[in-house]
Order: structure tokens, then C-alpha cells, then sequence
């Protein structure tokens, strides 16, 4: 769906400004829609884990306004065992036959869709993938709410860009933007949220560009949630600050056991989905088979079940985690959790379940962090340790790690907590796990940096591209989205789906250049269609960009580009069009050149 003719002048994206104010709208929208999607899935949990399986995981201090686990029958080992298949059945038949995108974390999807989607996501995933996610997390898998959230804002930025016409560049950041918002609500973290979308995407940098609208769509989301389910931050914490410094070397040994759990949360998540891919089972069965496994860890350890943030707020609390199935506690137990953990999530995200995996991360963390804590309580009782603060910081911590996100990961916790008390001491064991962890991450689709990504292909270096001209790469150019300018917009709009081309070069009989006309900025709704048939041609509407001839630079023609918000080219020479170039023919060229440059220093 797209804007009626001639609306798209009056709302398209003209700049800057316009981008800032579709960001407020997209955070309003995801605000309401993390809290929709927060009210379904509690509510679900509450019934599954109260009267099913029999066992109260905790509740967060920010969702106590939704509900919480009420009266708790006995543990049934059935339900523990067989819950958690069920759910992966019903996700693996929406996954299969519905919606394939509504499997896995969720993030990685987005991370894709930025880089080499432009962007795009369909309208029908946020709907499948927040029904996916409560049959997952409500069935006892082990996987966060984060996924799902982050996708019904991507969802809402990437389909109000797409109504709008927006081009590559603007429904990225929109996407983004969406991303932001539903972090930024389901945690209650607007920086934090804001902060995690413009760095997840690369491995070393961040999407600086997307970075305001991120925060305006995160801080309106942020509002949104908290104006209906209340104020407040999502754990309730009591004051801390870093004040014995005694305690560094404890935080050190903290960051290091971060690393090395997170490199093997990384490897096992990875293998686990090369295995699922390749097992020899229909593909809606999967998710049940993997579900199957977690139930039967989470028969030795119902702590593995859901999220993890109901045990880490009765943690902060003070109170002292008991084994449900063997009734011992202590610093190893601890451990055995968060080990027990990475397998649980590791089999329900990668067999094809929906969840995400921030959350769990943040679990494995704060369980790590516990371990550090309590066992140093107990072999250095004169250090008067706190656990809850190690549990925290581990929290962040590890996290950073595996994502490959550090300012997110310090941000979010601070944000979560409603406090920057523990920054120093996350700074400290964030630096560590990330600096360790530089060649693995949790997302395969992450990028290095900015200049690798082709979402970026405007950001090459300008002076190599100012001295390039067009004819030293080219002899001949594309014509396929070449028509004439007698033709009826109706007529191109046909055309389209097989020329697979949404910007066209328009010419006249002689192949003279006229401009260009884009269907992402003028398109005849269908109602239309029939009353407008034929009375609009393409010469009506088209847009007049100026051509570049051989002899111009690579550097002039992706000025132009950027500049008129086209996706082709016209190459005129004596009036004649002789085709066109694309962004990624550009940046092809762009490789090139310095792919050579570097043979000839590597000569001399």
C-alpha cells in the first residue's frame, strides 16, 4: 500500500526533519505495541507455568502492572518435558507455512534486512512473529521477548517507509528507528534502546546516521509503554555504588569468565543451528524436536525455562537461589544454571523457535556474575561482598561480548536498573569481554565496519572517486529499465514486477534523454487503476536528473544520486542514451580501483 496520487509530494520524506518526525510517530507506534505484545505474553506464562507446569519463574519489577505467576500447582515432570515441543510445533507450523521470517532470534533478520535488504520487511512478520515468540517463551522455551519487539517497530519503520515511498537510505533508518522503539520500551531502556539498534548491525562501528531518530523513536516509545503500565525501571534495585576497590580483581576475573562462557555460548548457538539446518526432518517438526531436548534439561533444571529476568529480580532481591529439582544452592549451582542455559536457548532459537537472544544473555550473565559473587562471599567473608551488583555487571558484560555491542551493553543494564551507579565497574568487565571476543559474535550477519556494508556504498572515499572517470570502467551499459515517455503509468507499473526496477530512464523516440520516473514516488493505488487507465503517461510525472557522460567522474554521478533519491543513472553522449549505471555498479568500480591500488603498493 502506498500514498494515493498526489499525496506523496504533500507527505513524502523531503529531509532530515521529515525523517524525525516519522520516527516520534513510529515510537508511538511501537510503544503500543510492546505493551500489547508484553500483555499477551505475560498473561500466557502466567497460565502455562502457573497451571501446567507448576512453577513460578519470577516476574520482573516492571512487569508486576501486567501480571504475574498466581497460584502455583504441583511441579508436573510432564508438562516440563513435553510443554516446550508443543510450542516448537505450533511455531514450527507458522514458520513453515506462514511465515518463515518469524523464526530464529529476530535480530539477526533485521541485522539483515539493513544490509542487504534495504531495508525492507514484510508487513505480515511483526503479527507472526509476536505470536510465534508468546507460543515459545509461554511453552516454557528459553529465549528473550526482545526479538519480536524489536521487529514489530522494524515492522512499523519499514512499512510506513515503504507507504511513504521512501527510498534505501530513509527506510533504514526508519527500520532502525522502529528497532529502537521496541527496545527501547520492552526494557524500559531509551537510551539503552536507542543505543543497542545503531550498534548491533556492525562488529566495530555504529550507524551514526540513524542515531537521533533512534533516540527520538526510543525516549516516544519509552513514554508511550510507561504512561500505560506505569513508571519505573524494569528491575528494582537498591542503591550501590563501587566504593571498595578491593573488589576490581573480582570484576576482572569476571570479565574473563564472560569471555570464555560467551565464546562457547557462541559456538554452541552456531552449531546447533548448522545441525538443525541440515537434520533430516520436515521442517515445522524442527522447533518440536529441539523443544523436546530443552524439556528434558529442564526436568534437572526448570530454571532454563523462559527469559531468566524473574530469577534475576528474586537475585537482586537477596533472595538465595535453591535448586527446584534437587534442593541445594551455592555458587556452583549458579553456574550450572548458566551453562544449562546456553544449551537451552542455543536448541530452542536455533532449531527454529522464536525468541531472542539478548535476554537470555543478560540471563547467562547475571547468572555468571552471581557465581563470581557469591563464591567470592565465601572465600573472602572480611570483603563484605554484595552478589547483586557482580550479577548486574555480568549482565552487561557478557552481553557485550557475545554482540559485539560494549556501549549497549553498559547503557542497557544502567537503563534497565534506573541507575549509572555500577558504569565503572561495567566499563571495566565490558572492555574485557569485548576486547577478547573480537573475532566471535552471537549475529552472523553483522558487518565489520561502515565502509564494508553495502548500505553504505555513498560512503566511499570521494577523493578516489573524483578521480575516476566513468569510461575507464565501462564500454557498455544496462538499458533494460529503459521506456519510452508515451507510456501510461499504468502501463510501467505492469512492467515493473518483470524488469524487476522501480526507477526508470525515460526517452523519446530517438532515444533522447527525458529524466527519470520512480514507481517509490508516484504509483495509482489498484481502486484507482481502472478510472486512471492510460490518462497518466509517464512524461506527466517524470523527474528531471541531470545525466553524466563517459568522460564525468564516479564521484559526480553518486552525487547526483544521492542528491535526487534515484537508483539509476542516465550515460548520455551527443543527446543519445546509452544506458545507465547503478549504485552497485558504482561501487563495483569503487573496488576495483582500490583493489588495484593495493596490488601496485603491494608490487612496489
Amino acid at each position: 500500500m502506498r500514498l494515493p496520487f498526489g499525496l506523496n509530494t504533500m507527505l513524502s520524506i523531503q529531509g532530515p526533519r521529515s525523517i524525525y518526525v516519522y520516527s516520534l510517530l513510529i515510537g508511538l507506534l511501537s510503544g503500543f505495541g510492546a505493551y500489547g505484545f508484553n500483555w499477551a505474553l505475560t498473561w500466557t506464562e502466567s497460565f502455562t507455568f502457573g497451571n501446567l507446569i507448576g512453577y513460578d519463574p519470577g516476574t520482573p519489577a516492571g512487569d508486576l502492572h501486567f501480571h504475574s505467576v498466581g497460584r502455583v500447582g504441583e511441579l508436573s515432570p510432564l508438562w516440563i518435558l513435553f510443554l516446550p515441543a508443543i510450542g516448537g510445533l505450533l511455531v514450527g507450523i507458522i514458520t513453515s507455512f506462514f511465515c518463515p521470517e518469524a523464526q530464529g532470534g529476530g535480530t539477526d533478520s533485521l541485522i539483515h534486512a539493513f544490509h542487504f535488504n534495504e531495508g525492507k520487511i514484510r508487513t505480515k512478520v511483526p503479527f507472526y512473529k509476536a505470536i510465534a515468540t508468546i507460543l515459545t517463551l509461554g511453552s516454557g522455551g528459553s529465549g528473550g521477548k526482545e526479538g519480536p519487539t524489536a521487529q514489530i517497530g522494524a515492522g512499523f519503520g519499514s512499512s510506513l517507509a515503504n507507504f511513504l515511498g521512501a527510498g534505501a537510505r530513509a527506510r533504514r533508518t526508519l527500520m532502525l528507528a522502529g528497532t529502537a522503539g521496541g527496545l527501547g520500551a520492552i526494557f524500559r531502556a531509551p537510551l539503552g534502546g536507542a543505543i543497542t539498534a545503531v550498534e548491533m548491525v556492525y562488529q566495530e562501528d555504529i550507524e551514526s546516521d540513524s542515531l537521533v531518530p533512534c533516540i527520538l523513536s526510543s525516549v516516544t516509545a519509552y513514554l508511550t509503554y510507561t504512561s500505560i503500565a506505569g513508571s519505573g525501571s524494569i528491575f528494582s534495585v537498591q542503591e550501590y555504588s563501587l566504593n571498595d576497590y578491593r573488589h576490581i580483581p573480582l570484576y576482572i576475573i569476571l570479565g574473563l569468565l564472560c569471555y570464555v562462557v560467551g565464546y562457547f555460548f557462541v559456538k554452541v548457538y552456531h552449531f546447533v543451528q548448522d545441525i538443525f539446518a541440515k537434520l533430516p526432518l520436515p521442517n515445522f517438526l524442527k522447533p518440536a524436536f529441539g523443544g523436546l531436548i530443552v524439556g528434558c534439561i529442564a526436568l534437572l533444571f526448570p530454571e532454563v525455562l523462559g527469559s531468566g529476568f524473574g530469577l534475576i529480580q528474586r537475585m537482586i532481591n537477596g533472595e538465595v537461589l535453591t535448586s527446584t529439582s534437587f534442593g541445594f544452592s551455592g555458587p556452583f549451582f549458579l553456574l550450572a544454571v548458566a551453562i544449562f542455559k546456553v544449551f537451552s536457548t542455543s536448541l530452542t532459537v536455533g532449531s527454529g523457535s522464536s525468541g531472542g537472544l539478548l535476554g537470555p544473555s543478560f540471563a547467562i550473565g547475571g547468572m555468571l556474575g552471581a557465581f563470581v559473587g557469591t563464591m567470592a562471599s565465601v572465600l573472602f567473608p572480611e570483603l563484605n561482598i554484595i552478589v547483586f551488583p557482580f550479577l548486574l555487571v555480568g549482565m552487561g558484560s557478557f552481553f557485550a561480548g557475545v554482540a559485539r555491542a560494549p556501549i549497549a551493553g553498559m547503557i542497557m543494564v544502567c537503563d534497565m536498573i534506573g541507575s549509572y551507579a555500577l558504569l565503572p565497574a561495567l566499563m571495566i568487565v565490558a572492555m574485557i569481554a569485548v576486547v577478547l571476543s573480537h573475532k566471535i559474535s552471537i549475529y552472523r550477519n553483522q558487518i565489520k565496519n561502515r565502509f564494508l556494508s553495502p548500505s553504505h556504498h555513498w560512503d566511499m572515499n570521494q577523493d578516489i572517486m573524483d578521480r575516476i572517470r566513468i569510461l575507464d570502467h565501462f564500454t557498455e551499459f544496462r538499458k533494460y529499465a529503459m521506456v519510452s515517455e508515451h507510456l501510461s503509468l499504468t502501463q510501467l507499473q505492469s512492467n515493473a514486477p518483470g524488469i524487476q526496477a522501480s526507477d526508470f530512464i525515460l526517452v523519446g523516440s530517438n532515444e533522447e534523454y527525458k529524466g527519470i520516473v520512480s514507481l517509490r514516488k508516484n504509483r495509482i493505488l489498484p481502486e484507482y487503476e481502472e478510472e486512471l487507465k492510460n490518462l497518466i503517461t509517464c512524461s506527466e510525472i517524470v523527474q528531471d536528473v541531470p545525466p553524466v557522460c563517459q568522460s564525468d567522474t564516479l564521484g559526480k554521478a553518486l552525487r547526483i544520486l544521492l542528491e535526487y533519491d534515484v537508483d539509476k543513472l542516465a550515460i548520455v553522449e551527443d543527446n543519445r542514451c546509452l544506458g545507465y549505471l547503478r549504485y552497485i555498479d558504482l561501487f563495483n568500480a569503487y573496488q576495483n580501483e582500490v583493489k588495484n591500488k593495493n596490488k601496485q603498493r603491494k608490487v612496489v
